[in-house]
């Protein structure tokens, strides 16, 4: 086992995060792509079936502020809590599950394989986090929604469009904040037995103390997903409009063949730069993970007494 477990300065964590998805990079992308390949093609069957639900609520449901049919605004909302969410949170509670267990094997210098058989588990133990974490944001969520109800955004959107951006940005900024408290809770599930309100508690457990510096921390590592994200779809515009315009200068007979074959070579480096790009929100939460069990709990006095406990044994 390599010597990993030492406290980690903001640059040092960038680092190891960058370090441990290199270590990982097929695993985490062959993960994700079986299990994307087999999410989209159960999102598309599912998103039918939603069509035609909200095409059923959207003529029957009742509008319980009016008490008259509204012509589906509440029954669209009905559908999106009860159904389409949990089904959002399903696919993340395994994707970062997977993502998450082969960061660890990373961090901890081994060449395991995915523990297929923990994944129901940790799965259901994630989701319930989410659902906590779900929670947590209502009280933004019914501010939101009273500000709609009293027509304030439309209000401010119409006559004063830099009230409504400054109190938009407010409210974005004020929402990550506060869900930063929450930001571990992934990771404690996946690695430790605990979920629902009891996995948020924990992570204000670690994370406290060091609040503004991981908030800063998850900031520039979205940023750095952003541009490279960004970067890589940049690539893809070149290319279709390499298909589409620099053919035409040759033979204008030829255009509409060049544009399918940069469609098609688009769309499948598309979903190569997004599986490549969904394993690094995991990788960033077990690296930090494991660095605040570090600074406050000795975890690396802890793996070294356990692997010197283990060479004894062995010996």
């Amino acid at each position: 086992m390599e010597n990993n477990f030492y406290p980690m300065t903001t640059a040092e964590l960038m680092d190891r995060a960058i370090d441990v998805y290199k270590k990982s990079f097929g695993r985490q992308l062959g993960f994700a792509a079986i299990f994307g390949i087999i999410a989209y093609l159960s999102l598309f069957i599912m998103g039918i079936f939603a069509i035609i639900v909200i095409g059923i609520f959207s003529t029957f449901a009742l509008d319980p502020f009016n008490n008259t049919y509204s012509g589906g605004i509440f029954g669209m909302m009905t559908l999106f809590f009860v159904v389409i969410m949990p089904i959002i949170f399903l696919y993340f509670s395994v994707s970062s599950a997977g993502h998450i267990l082969i960061s660890k094997s990373a961090f901890y210098g081994r060449k395991e394989n995915l523990p297929v058989g923990q994944l129901p588990r940790i799965s259901f133990r994630i989701f319930g986090a989410l659902i906590a974490q779900a929670i947590g944001s209502l009280p933004f969520v019914i501010l939101v929604f009273i500000g709609f109800r009293l027509n304030f955004f439309t209000f401010t959107l119409t006559y004063y469009p830099w009230v409504f951006i400054v109190v938009t940005i407010a409210l974005a900024i004020s929402y990550l904040l506060y869900m930063n408290i929450f930001s571990l809770a992934v990771a404690v599930s996946a690695f430790e037995r605990k979920t629902f309100f009891n996995a948020l508690i924990r992570s204000w457990e670690l994370i406290r103390g060091e609040f503004w510096k991981i908030a800063g921390m998850r900031l520039l590592w979205l940023l750095a997903i952003g541009v490279i994200w960004m970067a890589t779809y940049g690539v893809l515009i070149l290319i279709s409009a390499f298909g589409a315009f620099v053919p035409t200068l040759f033979d204008t007979d030829i255009p509409y063949a060049a544009v399918g074959f940069t469609t098609v070579i688009s769309a499948l480096f598309s979903f190569v730069v997004a599986f490549a790009i969904t394993p690094l929100d995991g990788v960033f939460q077990a690296t930090l993970y494991f660095n605040q069990r570090i600074k406050k709990e000795g975890l690396d006095i802890e793996v070294k007494l356990e692997k010197l406990t283990n060479e004894r044994q062995l010996s």
